[in-house]
């Protein structure tokens, strides 16, 4: 086996602080790559997910307007300005038995489905639907509806646009390393 140095003396001193120093830069650099690997694959997760819960909320909304099957909107009570939408159920459905058609009546009482942004968070009828690690920022989200058919203080018929902003509580300081930009997430359906 031939040596891998050719003198019997060694490796001199400026030869191995040159091999560390070239070696430590090298580690460096692999360190730095490797940590902001790991940062980018926690920043996904937490992304993904944000985005989970968010479809979530979504989700439980449209299951409790599927439930209160809504009339349509109260003008009066809706506030756009405010994030929230008054929901009313006001028509009863009865049948004419001698004639056998099926009439709509409206009544005056009807039951109620309040959704609102408050808070950082989406009410449902004073019940918070949204979880602790989901922050709605407020100021950048909105609901809000266009209305085709009026009846009265009612909109019987037209879009609603609901726009989240959402960022996750614990990454919310641009300082944090692991830091979320708030993003934002838009759904429309029409009654």
């Amino acid at each position: 086996m031939k040596p891998f140095v050719k003198n019997s003396r060694g490796l001199s001193l400026v030869e191995v602080l040159a091999a560390v120093a070239i070696s430590s830069f090298i580690l460096a650099s692999i360190y730095g790559v490797l940590l902001s690997g790991i940062n980018a694959y926690k920043r996904i997760g937490i992304e993904n997910e944000l985005r989970s819960e968010a479809d979530y909320v979504v989700a439980m909304m449209m299951n409790q307007l599927y439930q209160f099957s809504p009339d349509g909107i109260d003008t009066i009570e809706s506030s756009t300005v405010n994030g929230q939408l008054v929901f009313v159920n006001n028509k009863q459905k009865n049948i004419n038995s001698e004639v056998g058609w099926v009439e709509d009546h409206t009544t005056d009482q009807g039951a109620l489905l309040n959704i609102e942004l408050k808070n950082e968070a989406l009410f449902i009828n004073g019940t918070k639907i949204s979880s602790d690690q989901l922050r709605i920022i407020t100021n950048q989200s909105r609901v809000s509806y266009s209305c085709v058919k009026e009846e009265g203080s009612i909109c019987r018929s037209g879009v609603v646009t609901l726009m989240l902003a959402v960022q996750d509580h614990d990454h919310a300081d641009p300082s944090d390393r692991l830091y979320i930009k708030p993003f934002t997430l838009k759904t429309e359906f029409g009654f």
